[in-house]
């Protein structure tokens, strides 16, 4: 298997998750839901449907991410005047400092991650990347 890339994808990327769910022990928060909240955050009253499709999944793989959030007091749904069928999501105000520690770990988890290749392979690895995902 070591010679199959998508096997080797898929490892580094449980591999980075974990490391990254270790990072966030203390938040609660996993890459996909630091992610959600994150576009939220940077797109006040983005529907849920809008999210899904900048993830690349289905609005109903995103229901369960959006719930937990509310719950937790991160997020807020709003109903859309303009179509009382969707939701407009936005950032608690009242979340702020709890996310800005939250990212402030991301950072150094990042930095971290990154400083284990070269400028010039960092840029070459995102390349290659960007390739794998061309259909």
């Amino acid at each position: 298997m070591p010679t199959y890339v998508g096997y080797q994808v898929r490892r580094a990327q449980a591999a980075i998750f974990g490391q990254f769910e270790t990072t966030l022990a203390d938040f609660d928060l996993t890459p996909g839901s630091f992610g959600v909240l994150t576009l939220i955050k940077a797109n006040p009253g983005i529907t849920q449907v809008a999210l899904a499709a900048a993830f690349g999944v289905d609005k109903s793989t995103m229901s369960p991410v959006i719930v937990r959030l509310e719950k937790r007091g991160l997020i807020r749904r709003e109903v859309l005047p303009s179509d009382r069928r969707c939701h407009a999501l936005f950032f608690e105000p009242a979340a702020a400092a709890y996310y800005g520690a939250a990212r402030d770990k991301v950072r150094a988890f990042e930095e971290g991650l990154a400083a284990r290749l070269s400028k010039a392979e960092q840029r070459e690895f995102a390349r290659l990347l960007a390739k794998l995902q061309m259909g």
